[in-house]
């Protein structure tokens, strides 16, 4: 058995303009209704999981406006899937349009494509590096951006670093500079 709730944060008002909501399921192991007050107008009911899935999927893809470029879905998981889905469904019925995506994987890229989503390719990133020695290993992120700078990179068609000679080393770690390193 499982419930659905639907609310704002108390910080932030219905009328605010930045105000978000979150979409709460309590599953069976959160949610003890032995516990609960009788009083409560809370009335539990048996749902499937791929009902609740789709359910907030669809509660997820009303944050989708027009121009928006996203990630369809976050992931590969189920409800990536119902999210990839409905995005598809409400493209073709032209409910919704001018939206572009970036998945995160590539079972997700097939999937949109699928469903005839459009994608966003990166063409070229232009970075310069910290260090570089002669067989073009690079060290990077010594100001402060490693992990973001990786994921542009890792999402581009194409990289290309900018240095000048004081960046040469014989080897990675040559110039004395601290090593970076990023905790996610």
């Amino acid at each position: 058995m499982a419930s659905i709730f639907l609310s704002s944060p108390p910080s932030f008002s219905s009328a605010h303009h930045n105000a978000s909501t979150h979409l709460i399921l309590h599953t069976p192991n959160s949610l003890n209704l032995r516990t609960m007050s009788h009083s409560l107008p809370i009335r539990a009911i048996t749902l499937t999981w791929d009902y609740l899935k789709r359910l907030a999927a669809n509660k997820a893809v009303e944050f989708v406006k027009r121009g928006m470029v996203l990630d369809p879905g976050t992931g590969t998981g189920s409800t990536a899937t119902f999210v990839i889905a409905k995005l598809g469904t409400l493209l073709a019925s032209g409910q919704l349009i001018d939206i572009v995506g970036v998945p995160t994987s590539k079972r997700t890229e097939d999937k949109v494509l699928s469903l005839g989503i459009p994608l966003f390719v990166l063409g070229l990133t232009i970075d310069d590096a910290d260090e570089v020695d002669p067989n073009l290993n690079l060290i990077k992120g010594c100001g402060g951006a490693l992990v973001c700078k990786k994921m542009v990179e890792a999402a581009s068609n194409k990289f290309v670093t900018d240095k000048d000679d004081t960046k040469l080393v014989d080897g990675l770690g040559g110039s004395g500079l601290a090593m970076p390193v990023e905790v996610v």
